[in-house]
Parts: structure tokens; sequence; C-alpha cells
């Protein structure tokens, strides 16, 4: 009687994921590819928000940083891990100074979550995002690092 009752607490405990990654929901790889202007936007962060619900108890973002050659690999816990099942808002920002994240040469026309440049839907296996191609963007230049000519 007492090994049934032992076994069960057992059972129960990895049922509910003792440990520190209970919190976290179940990733699926997650890729894509931008560009604007015809051309890769280095160290362009793009997003996955969840729409209608959390991904997880803390919250956690689903993030890439877009490549040389203009394709990225969604993390939500550890590099490369993928993003949750569920419906998202993707956003794009392309910050000029990737140590403070600011100014973005986008103008944040791409970063809504609430108007989002489009929604993409993750499901259980791999994903493929559709390819993002931004046409005729005019990028935003702060009025400091326009040269004045004499």
């Amino acid at each position: 009687m007492q090994n049934r009752i032992v076994l069960s607490f057992l059972l129960v405990l990895m049922s509910v994921g003792c440990g520190s990654n209970g919190w976290m929901a179940r990733t699926y790889p997650t890729r894509g590819e931008i560009t604007i202007n015809g051309k890769a936007p280095e160290n362009a962060i793009i997003k996955l928000i969840k729409i209608g619900e959390q991904i997880d108890t803390r919250k956690s973002d689903c993030w890439a940083l877009v490549q040389s050659d203009g394709s990225y690999v969604m993390t939500t816990y550890e590099p490369g891990d993928g993003a949750p099942e569920g419906e998202y808002a993707w956003s794009v920002r392309w910050p000029m100074n990737p140590m403070t994240n600011m100014p973005d040469r986008l103008n944040e026309a791409y970063a809504d979550p609430e108007n989002p440049y489009m929604t993409v839907t993750i499901k259980r296996g791999k994903n493929e995002l559709p390819k993002v191609e931004l046409k005729d963007v005019e990028l935003f230049v702060p009025a400091e690092r326009i040269k004045k000519s004499d």
C-alpha cells in the first residue's frame, strides 16, 4: 500500500512538471526570411506577439535577430528553440544602435502589435513563415545624421 502511495505521488510530481521548466510552453522550430528595399536588414528584430492569450505563465516573448542573408530563427527560451503553438502578430524593428535598440530605421511602422503587418500561425512541427519583402520603405534617418551641403 505504501509503495502505491509513493508511486502515485511521484507520478503526480512528474505530471505537473516539477523543476524550473514547468512554466515553459512547448516550442516548435520556426524560421523566416525578410528583405527591405531588396536587401537583408541585418540585426533587425522580429517579434511574435501572442494574440488573445499568454505564451506561458511568465509572458515570455518570441523573437529573432535577422542575419546578413535576411534569414531569422525564432527564440522563446533558448537560442533557436522556436515558438509555441498559436496565432501571433508579426512585427519588425531595425534599430540603428543595437545596444540601445533605438532609433528604429522603420520609424515603428511595423512594430505595432495592435495593427500588425501580418499575423502568423505556429503549428506543431517545423514552421516556415511567409517571406517578407518590404518595398519602397522610406528609412528613418535622425536629423543629426543628415549632412547639410554647403
